[in-house]
Order: C-alpha cells, then structure tokens, then sequence
C-alpha cells in the first residue's frame, strides 16, 4: 500500500519503538477510518488514518479523535493509550496518529460470538453495559473535553447536521428514511444529562479479554450530548434469533447466551439513574444513523474509493442502507424488537 512508504515509516519508527520494517495488516472491522496493526515481531501499535478519496465534512478529523482519547485515558475509562499524532504535511497528505495495541478479542459477529459460553455471555453483557455507563458518568462538564461540543439539545443538532450530511453525498431517493426523519424531528425528547456520547457504542467495537472489556474503539463519532443516544444504538444493534428482519445481520447477540435487551434496559437503569421512558426515540436514532452510514459507505465504495471491489459486496451495502431505512421508520419499532 502506497500510505506506508520511506518517509512515513521512519516517521512511525521514530515514535514508536518498532523497526523501519514493520509490517502492517488492516482490520476488517470497520468501513470509516481506517485503522491497521503494525508490528515487526517484537512491538505491536495501531495505527489511525481517514479513508482514501472525498470524505464528509469533518466526519474522520483524527486530531479530534486523539485527543478525546488522550483524555480520557487519564481516567479509569477503557480507552488505548495514546501515543503519536501526525499532522506534519510533508510526512503524509492526512493526519494520522498511533495508539497502544490493546489485547483481547473483538467479537465482531455471531459467528466469533459462538465460541464463548452462555457464562462469558453474560458476563460481557454486564461489562459492556456498565463501561458505558462509566462513560456516561464521566464529570465532562469539568474536564478538558468540556468544549468538544454544546451540551445542550444534542438530538436536534445531530438530526439536523445529519440531515444535511446526508443530503450532500446522496444519490438515489430512500422513503423510508424521509419518513424517519420526519418522525424523529416530531418527538424530540427532553435531554436529561450532557455526557460524553460515543457515537457508535456496539459490541464490535469494543475489546474483550477475560469476559470484560479492556478498551473502547472506534471514537470518530464522539460528541458531548445525551447518553441515551448511545444505549439507542446498544438496543439496535443487539439483535435477537426472533427478531424480523434486523439489519444488524451479524451482531455478535444473535449468538445464543447474551443478556436481552430488557436486561440490558435494566442493568443500564439502575447504574446510571436515568429514566428511560423515550428510549424507542433513541433506538429509532440509531438506525436512523446506521441507514445513513452505510449510504455513505455504498457511494464510497460505487466510486471506488476503497480500491477493486465486488459489485455483489457493492450493492449489499446498498442494501443494508435500506434495511436500516426500514427499520427506523417502523411506528411499532420498540414492541417488535423486545
């Protein structure tokens, strides 16, 4: 790949304990930022950088990512030490930065799923619940992240930044997400709290050893705002056997084992003290979110800005963006999913 040539390298070496001839191997998990392992035998780092080709605006800013997590870190939340940020031009054409390799497992689907007990289950269940709790509790509002972002009416800014986003990649009509939209915009609830918002806070997206979990990935996404929109994406993304026609057709909880969604309702309730009377609202959101991510990943890959790509792989992307279309705009979207 052309991204690592001399000049990036010595760069990384030269911040990293690793060799000019590291090797490097991208995470399949993912479809934004692009994110690789780079090791040479000895020193293992990840590495950080924005997708090639044209990208939405402000949506993969890595100077923002670093130092979200560079404060975080100073806390008891599970985030990866940071290490290097690269902003110097004459090294690379875009921003980069290396974090420390954390270890542990990604459970990216229900198959990697199918290898841990119903126990283990449960035990990550309660652990991915209870770090996004720590990450909900977390005193923002007199931290160094206190200006990352207005702490009040976080839904309506993020319908409407969204919205806008959307409108200026888009290349086809999709009803049903006009129609979430519309019912999104219509029953805006009350914020309870400002917290620091992950954004995409799922199962694949966390790190997991000895049943719990050692690191929180994946901030592109961070906000301050409402933490409930992070438990909307936890309760959309953690598909069951009976649920119809989820467009999490992966998620890790379609594997037997994983507490369900009312347990998890549960456990987040009484940890964080929040009423979660609106929390369709919030779970509609998310797959409000998730139908506009993959529309931005179908025309990244239709441009081919991901490189030599299959038509099939191409056009399930397509549509996925309309399961997810679909599912946000169910009026009876709460009572079908627990």
């Amino acid at each position: 790949m052309d991204f690592f040539n001399n000049t990036i390298r010595k760069h990384i070496a030269s911040v990293t304990r690793l060799d000019e001839n590291f090797t490097f191997d991208q995470f399949k998990v993912g479809r934004s930022n692009i994110t690789f392992k780079i090791e040479d035998g000895t020193y293992k780092y990840v590495l950080r950088r924005p997708p090639f080709g044209n990208k939405l605006e402000s949506a993969h800013n890595m100077q923002r990512e670093y130092r979200i997590i560079s404060e975080l870190s100073k806390s008891k939340i599970k985030v990866p030490n940071p290490i290097a940020l690269c902003t110097d031009r004459t090294i690379s054409d875009e921003d980069f930065y290396i974090m420390e390799y954390v270890d542990g497992q990604t459970i990216s689907d229900n198959v990697v799923a199918e290898a841990y007990s119903k126990d283990a289950k449960e035990k990550i269940s309660n652990s991915f619940i209870k770090a996004a709790v720590e990450l909900h509790n977390y005193d923002v509002s007199n931290s160094n992240l206190s200006d990352l972002g207005k702490h009040e009416e976080y839904v309506k800014r993020q319908l409407t930044r969204w919205s806008k986003q959307f409108a200026s990649q888009t290349i086809r009509n999709i009803p049903d997400l006009d129609k979430a939209t519309d019912i999104l915009f219509e029953t805006i609830p009350n914020q309870q709290r400002v917290s620091i918002v992950h954004g995409d806070y799922r199962l694949d997206n966390v790190r997991i050893m000895n049943n719990e979990v050692s690191a929180i990935l994946d901030w592109e996404l961070c906000t301050l705002g409402d933490p409930l929109a992070d438990l909307g994406t936890i309760i959309a993304s953690w598909a069951n056997i009976e649920e119809k026609d989820t467009p999490f057709i992966y998620s890790p909880s379609l594997s037997d084992g994983f507490l369900n969604r009312n347990q998890i309702l549960s456990i987040y309730e009484k940890e964080s003290s929040l009423d979660l009377k609106d929390i369709e609202f919030y779970t509609r959101l998310s797959f409000w979110k998730h139908a506009m991510i993959m529309e931005g990943v179908y025309v990244r890959y239709s441009l081919g800005y991901y490189g030599d790509t299959d038509k099939k792989e191409i056009d399930a992307f397509g549509q996925s963006t309309i399961n997810f279309a679909k599912k946000a705009s169910n009026i009876n979207l709460l009572k079908e999913i627990l």
